[in-house]
């Protein structure tokens, strides 16, 4: 099997998971509130996916270093990935007047 293949598994298999163990907090949601979740959820995986193709091919074009290179591409995934997670919780928090996300227990 590919290696994109087995990611996209294991990744729709952890949104299962996750889904199925806050079931409770998703019926206490209208169905538009849901729709709001799952719209911006699949909005901002798919502009940090295009911001990690477009964006780190356009950057390491600028280099012939294999090293510099890929760690430009580590620096630019945790850069996305961080800021996606905080465009998504603040824009799940508005859409679900606060009841998602929901906090950790420590």
């Amino acid at each position: 099997m590919d290696r994109w293949i087995i990611i996209g598994i294991v990744l729709v298999g952890y949104i299962l998971y996750s889904a199925i163990k806050q079931k409770e907090t998703w019926k206490k949601l209208s169905v538009m509130q849901n729709i709001g979740v799952l719209v911006t959820f699949v909005g901002v995986i798919s502009a940090g996916g295009y911001i990690l193709f477009y964006g780190v091919r356009f950057l390491i074009g600028f280099t012939s270093n294999e090293i510099i290179s890929i760690i430009i591409q580590f620096i630019t995934a945790i850069i996305v990935v961080i800021f996606c997670m905080l465009v998504f919780s603040s824009l799940v928090s508005k859409i679900t007047n606060g009841l998602l996300p929901k906090k950790r227990k420590r």
